[in-house]
């Protein structure tokens, strides 16, 4: 029991991890051609502009370019993409759904896409030139709506509708969501999208076509930075100096006051004290003036009255060591 609870754990974790990276896809542009192009007309030099991509066999199509948002890898196999709204009824079943479909099929390693990494299907009506052909093609001038289904073919990972494109046009999804109309030699397939807004180039360009107020521009600017620059180091400068002068201000204050003060007891030392530190010369005074106004002592007569007294200790007889006598032998 405990095996099968562990098998379907983790069949249920595995599912649900699968889904999570599904709904990783997002579309991220898609790409228009002209019916010329498609029918190989390569005397058209707008033809030849518009053939930003080609498939495995050299020929420009249509194409849909889907991302991976995720920051991790995800297989993109058994998903499906179409432009027919009838997809949208709930109440169709899968497998119906899935006729009406263009399947992403599996086993071709380059439906597996890294994190932040896009892969690009060819909406050509041939899928069986390969794994990135689709069954359906790409109207041009006319709206429509892309779907990217997940492998069940009920689930809706991603769509977008596309107004009337013009011819040889791309539409791309920004960083912010929004979608913006390219021209063809804007496009980015397999790439970032990168957002143009040309507008005010262009009505810059015919109001200075020959680039003198955007020269004056760019002087202006270098030479604005170059006076900002100048202007603050001289105040920096001249602030640093300042600080070092009101440095040695102070210094030389403190050398003036010490000198003072070593004056000042050096005088009170030979003039007044006689050379005694003038804090010891007011102790002494002030301890003097105790002593006198005090009376800390008693009067004394000033006459000696110690008695001298009769002692052994005082005999100079006992300081003299005895002489030895010498005994003759009979």
């Amino acid at each position: 029991m405990r095996k099968i609870l562990s098998v379907i754990s983790f069949l249920i974790a595995s599912s649900a991890a699968f889904a999570q990276g599904a709904h990783d896809f997002k579309l991220n542009e898609v790409y228009v051609v002209t019916p010329a192009c498609c029918q190989g007309d390569s005397a058209s030099a707008t033809c030849d502009k518009q053939a930003s991509l080609v498939d495995e066999y050299g020929q420009p199509a249509s194409w849909i370019e889907i991302e991976n948002t995720s920051y991790s890898t995800h297989d993109i196999r058994n998903c499906f993409l179409t432009i027919n709204p009838a997809v949208l009824d709930k109440t169709m079943s899968a497998p119906e759904r899935e006729k009406l479909m263009s399947p992403i099929p599996a086993g071709d390693p380059r439906t597996s896409i890294s994190a932040k990494q896009r892969i690009t299907f060819f909406a050509d009506g041939n899928p069986n030139r390969g794994t990135l052909h689709l069954n359906f093609t790409l109207p041009a001038n006319e709206a429509f709506t892309i779907y990217l289904f997940d492998g069940n073919a009920v689930d809706l990972l991603d769509s977008v509708h596309v107004e009337a494109l013009p011819a040889a046009s791309g539409y791309a999804r920004l960083d912010d969501g929004k979608w913006q109309v390219l021209e063809a030699d804007k496009v980015t397939p397999n790439a970032p999208n990168v957002a143009y807004s040309n507008d005010k180039i262009k009505e810059f360009k015919e109001k200075d076509p020959h680039g003198i107020a955007m020269t004056l521009m760019c002087m202006g600017v270098v030479f604005s930075c170059l006076l900002l620059l100048f202007v603050f180091f001289h105040i920096f400068g001249w602030a640093m100096n300042r600080a070092a002068m009101l440095a040695r201000v102070r210094a030389i204050r403190a050398i003036h006051d010490q000198a003072s003060r070593v004056v000042e007891m050096a005088k009170q030392g030979t003039t007044e004290t006689k050379g005694v530190d003038l804090e010891t010369y007011t102790a002494v005074i002030g301890l003097a003036l105790h002593e006198y106004f005090g009376g800390t002592h008693d009067l004394e007569s000033g006459i000696l009255t110690i008695n001298q007294t009769t002692s052994t200790w005082a005999d100079k007889s006992h300081e003299l060591r005895v002489t030895p006598q010498h005994h003759q032998a009979n």
